[in-house]
């Protein structure tokens, strides 16, 4: 019996989506679990902040209904999941959940106009990976396919923060789309708490931030670490690839390049980072 389960096991044919469902699902599960190990270090500040929020918990049912947790919080900012959305069917499978930020000063009006963005961006992002859905669902039945033999596209939106002290505030949306692999796109926001300035890479880095990038990133491709490939540096515009860089912060608050995939090597190297110290 042992050896029948066994060849049933070994002749069990793994679906060429799998390698690409397992990377989502990965990164999905990494994120939050950072945003829980986050929420657990600052604790302490969430009791004494909360209170602030009871009145609306207790008295706003739609926001009481629409706030799951608070992964992050300093003395005057913190990260809420206010939407949070699971719907699938025979073309797609969508998971979203939505943040948004609530600063804990006077005058912090501007938070509204981010919170608003954000949710634009994540609307626009989620049609059009449904839209995609749309097209390979039906490129399949066109080309010989069946409902039964189609794997729905998976479509996550997720957040995750990097950083939050009382000035500063850096965090990204983040729209997975899988099928045979995972694809990720980023958003990232960077802002000061007190006037809702976006903090710009020369902001955070210094205004010489571009040629020590430029040295360091030659320094990258010429000497890569164990188990790093790039490519050629004369097959690389470097220049190109620092226009294309968004940036974040990092836990200690220092500002980190964040390269598009395939900008400096192959797949396996996915979104290079540089940090500027």
């Amino acid at each position: 019996m042992k050896d029948e389960l066994r060849d049933i096991y070994m002749q069990t044919e793994i679906p060429e989506e799998l390698p690409g469902l397992v990377e989502g699902a990965i990164r999905r599960g990494t994120r939050r679990a950072r945003r829980r190990r986050t929420a657990v270090r600052i604790a302490s500040p969430i009791l004494a902040a909360c209170a602030v929020f009871v009145f609306m918990l207790n008295t706003v049912p739609t926001f009481a209904g629409a706030l799951y947790e608070v992964p992050v919080l300093g003395d005057v900012c913190r990260v809420l999941t206010v939407r949070r959305d699971h719907y699938e069917d025979d073309k797609k499978n969508v998971d979203i959940e939505v943040p948004a930020i609530d600063v804990q000063l006077g005058g912090a009006d501007w938070a509204d106009s981010v919170n608003q963005l954000i949710q634009a961006t994540v609307n626009a992002e989620v049609a059009q990976s449904e839209a995609r859905a749309e097209e390979y669902y039906d490129a399949f039945i066109a080309t010989g396919g069946t409902p039964e033999e189609y794997h729905p596209i998976g479509i996550d939106v997720d957040y995750e923060v990097y950083y939050a002290s009382d000035e500063v505030i850096s965090f990204a949306v983040i729209k997975t789309e899988t099928l045979a692999s995972a694809y990720e796109t980023f958003h990232y926001y960077n802002y000061y708490l007190k006037t809702g300035e976006e903090l710009t890479i020369e902001d955070a880095a210094g205004p010489d931030w571009r040629e020590r990038a430029m040295s360091a990133l030659v320094e990258l491709v010429t000497n890569p670490g164990e188990g790093e490939t790039y490519w050629a540096l004369e097959d690389i515009d470097l220049n190109a690839v620092l226009d294309e860089a968004q940036f974040k912060l990092d836990s200690t608050g220092a500002p980190v390049l964040v390269f598009q995939k395939y900008a400096l090597g192959p797949g396996v190297m996915d979104r290079p980072e540089l940090t500027l110290k």
